[in-house]
């Protein structure tokens, strides 16, 4: 009896012992409280487009996009950071040749990134890692009544990496950030309505050979307490070359906005280590 009593102790402590590892694991992990980083920002500036399913003119004019950034550290002793970033583009352009008349384009970007930061320097932190974006749109043409349109579809996943330097001008705290994103491969899909016929490319897989997409992003967050004034400069280029179809779109503008990191305080996240994704406290 007291044998088979050791031995149904025994297994309940080697059952256990796993459970409390677990728990203790877990007690660590939450020991951290990663506050979500959001920005909304605003984009004008100029940009201009060449579609050669539309025309074999390059259109240019007013380049407008409003996008909402996030990004979130994860628990623990992971330095891995996540980034949504969701926009919403416009550009509106003429050019100067009669008939050809004025076009637009509409489109929406969204991205996903997940990197890796770490410290290299005294306020100089580096992050790298991967991307996945998802752009859907249409450009018009009222050329001569015609009104022809383009659809476009574009998957694509590659490398982003970002630099943070935190100084102070004067007494006030900066967060400078560049941002690259470069796509390596990329899906997409290519439909024009209008003229004498409808036409459509089908799916395309590409790389470099076929395709060539970046986006540069130059930022300066300035801080007021617990918000900051967001300021800098955004350039996109958008090639497709992988068809008959010639396409490419370039814009520069000039980027305002608001940051900051959204905090849920309650009771159990009062005691616990903030570990934010992007500002240092």
């Amino acid at each position: 009896m007291k044998s088979s009593l050791h031995k149904l102790l025994l297994i309940a402590l080697l059952l256990a012992l796993p459970i409390t590892t677990f728990a203790k694991s877990k007690e660590k992990e939450d020991s951290t409280y990663c506050p979500l980083h959001t920005a909304l920002e605003f984009n004008l500036g100029g940009g201009a487009w060449k579609d050669k399913y539309l025309s074999y003119m390059t259109y240019d004019g007013v380049d407008f996009s409003v996008g909402v950034e996030m990004m979130r550290a994860r628990k623990g002793d992971s330095k891995w950071v996540q980034q949504h970033q969701l926009r919403y583009m416009y550009n509106s352009g003429s050019i100067n040749i009669s008939g050809m008349g004025a076009s637009k384009v509409h489109m929406f970007n969204y991205t996903f990134g997940y990197m890796h930061h770490q410290t290299v320097a005294p306020k100089l932190r580096l992050y790298y890692g991967f991307d996945i974006n998802a752009l859907a749109g249409v450009i018009s043409n009222a050329h001569g009544g015609n009104n022809p349109t383009t659809h476009k579809i574009n998957i694509s996943a590659g490398f982003t990496g970002m630099a943070v330097y935190d100084f102070h001008l004067g007494k006030r705290p900066i967060t400078a950030r560049y941002q690259m994103s470069l796509p390596v491969f990329a899906m997409f899909n290519q439909a024009k309505q209008g003229y004498s016929h409808d036409l459509t490319s089908g799916w395309h897989l590409t790389t470099w050979d076929g395709q060539f997409n970046m986006r540069n992003r130059l930022l300066f967050d300035i801080h007021f307490n617990t918000w900051a004034l967001r300021l800098g400069y955004n350039n996109d280029i958008l090639t497709n070359y992988a068809t008959t179809n010639y396409f490419q779109y370039v814009s520069h503008s000039l980027v305002v906005g608001f940051a900051g990191d959204l905090m849920r305080w309650s009771e159990n996240n009062m005691n616990k280590k903030i570990k934010p994704a992007l500002y240092i406290y």
